[in-house]
């Protein structure tokens, strides 16, 4: 074959589209459908490659997409109770990642946080990832795969949704405004949850204690500790998206700054309330019922002129026919 002077020109383009079809493995899409404001926050992994931002500020029904290049490993997480003093220093009370600015720049969180955690790959491997509550628990979150190749993993989509202010959490985990110097003392709405290792009297009690078993029934798709090796999932994906609040799950109640109302109730609770309804109604029935019969006996036993009967279309005349 003939070697022309276009051959070079065509192997440069060739070369220079994969590189460009390389330059990235996938997009994080990041929305927040709290009624609240989140700052995510990102972390790569030491030898992981960099993506910027690293933090940035996510208004109700916002969304932003990161482009994450091949091999990155790191983690994400979302901040909350956030504000910036006089002096401009940015502080959150969860998730804050020590740099006093919006940008985390390298800065790991302050537990506690949930968290996802990646592994990507450049398309040799399915990618890995998952919802981790071996830092704490401050808001629900959800990731979801799109584009995943049949075949390359279970490409689940995973979440964690835990009402905070349940009373089943014991009050050493709870992280509350009163503890964080921000309520009048007597606020004990709960921002966030300590990790079940934070809870324990030691590390050694945190593998497979009470507390972990705890979030671990909450949330059986998410880590429930560092100890917790069940949890996980892969996708040959090219993109993820990660909601924070996901729609068609409770939310958890008194997360963050700008809530209105008081957060939907659980599933339980509805329950409770229809089941008490109904019981009420039947009561009043019964009790309507029996009042008219006691009338009726009464009309009958006490007066003594004839008692002509409304009742008999309803009744029996047995019971409520007419006296002499």
């Amino acid at each position: 074959m003939a070697f022309t002077t276009t051959t070079p020109t065509l192997l440069i383009s060739l070369l220079l589209l994969q590189f460009l079809s390389g330059t990235h493995s996938a997009t994080f899409t990041i929305t927040n459908n709290c009624n609240y404001n989140v700052w995510p926050a990102i972390l790569s992994n030491s030898g992981s490659p960099l993506i910027t931002p690293t933090g940035f500020a996510l208004g109700p029904t916002d969304s932003e997409a990161i482009p994450v290049p091949p091999n990155w490993s790191g983690r994400l997480w979302g901040r909350t109770h956030c504000a910036a003093d006089i002096n401009g220093k940015f502080t959150c009370l969860t998730g804050d990642c020590g740099t006093s600015s919006v940008e985390c720049g390298g800065g790991n969180l302050s537990p506690p946080a949930t968290t996802v955690e990646f592994a990507l790959t450049d398309g040799a491997g399915p990618a890995k990832y998952l919802i981790s509550l071996a830092d704490g628990y401050n808001l629900p979150l959800m990731v979801v795969p799109q584009g995943g190749a049949a075949g390359t993993g279970n490409c689940g989509t995973v979440g964690c949704v835990m009402d905070s202010n349940s009373e089943y959490f014991p009050k050493e985990l709870r992280v509350t405004s009163s503890s964080t110097g921000t309520g009048n003392g007597n606020d004990t709405t709960t921002l966030a949850i300590k990790s079940a290792c934070g809870g324990a009297s030691g590390a050694g009690n945190c593998n497979s204690n009470s507390n972990s078993e705890l979030f671990k029934k909450w949330c059986p798709q998410a880590q429930a500790s560092v100890y917790d090796k069940s949890s996980g999932s892969t996708c040959q994906s090219s993109d993820f998206v990660i909601h924070f609040c996901p729609s068609g799950f409770p939310a958890t109640r008194n997360n963050g700054d700008n809530i209105g109302g008081e957060g939907a109730s659980s599933s339980s609770d509805d329950l409770g309330k229809d089941t008490n309804k109904t019981f009420g109604i039947v009561i009043g029935v019964v009790a309507g019922v029996i009042g008219l019969v006691l009338i009726i006996w009464l009309c009958r036993k006490y007066i003594k002129k004839s008692c002509t009967c409304t009742c008999c279309g309803l009744f029996s005349c047995t019971i409520c026919g007419d006296r002499d």
